[in-house]
């Protein structure tokens, strides 16, 4: 925001209010709300005009964007855990019931299996890896966030993947899609505000 139009008497409010509010003002919530140029001026204007519509607005301004920062982040905490739980189960269902390949070699007293036969010592590449989905839509198991995933771009969805089913970060994923890390931010953000958007509006 120009602060330069501003008047002197409001230039002289907003720097006493700087200087009363240094910790709150530090806080990261607080900044990232500011980050966006119509809250600088929401806030602005009750610093110079106080009045109760003023303070109203930003209020409503900043709860909106309050509950989007938490339910982003528990959007965040169900993909992670669905695919977690998804691990876990197939990793209990494959020791219950092997693969062909895994199974020990009929008299065979030391219990080779054919894997063991199989696999080359020169190669990192497991049975288990192979067969293992990269979709994330493979380890959700709510319908309505299943519908969600469902509902992005296709780029969205590969973020979206690779952040919770490899576990990757933004700058490790920029790197295997070859954009930059802002690029990838900007989606998966995005991604995660539709997800939420499509749930609110479903109401679960």
């Amino acid at each position: 925001m120009n602060f330069e139009k501003l008047d002197p008497f409001c230039k002289q409010k907003i720097e006493e209010f700087k200087e009363e509010n240094k910790d709150f003002l530090e806080n990261p919530i607080v900044k990232s709300f500011l980050m966006e140029e119509k809250n600088q001026k929401l806030l602005v204007e009750v610093i110079c005009d106080p009045t109760e519509e003023n303070q109203k607005l930003l209020d409503n301004e900043f709860k909106k964007f309050y509950f989007d920062i938490r339910f982003t982040s528990y959007i965040s905490m169900v993909l992670y855990f669905n695919a977690i739980n998804f691990d876990k189960r197939y990793r209990k269902m494959l020791k219950r019931h092997p693969l062909t390949v895994d199974q020990p070699i009929k008299n065979d007293t030391s219990n080779t299996s054919f894997n063991a036969m199989l696999v080359d010592v020169e190669t990192e590449i497991q049975v288990e890896d192979i067969l293992r989905s990269d979709n994330i839509e493979d380890y959700i198991t709510n319908p309505v966030l299943y519908e969600a995933i469902q509902s992005l771009t296709e780029k969205q969805k590969e973020v979206i993947s690779l952040a919770y089913v490899k576990g990757l970060t933004d700058t490790e994923i920029s790197k295997v899609l070859n954009k930059s890390q802002q690029a990838v931010s900007k989606i998966h953000k995005a991604a995660l505000k539709s997800i939420c958007k499509f749930i609110e509006k479903k109401g679960d």
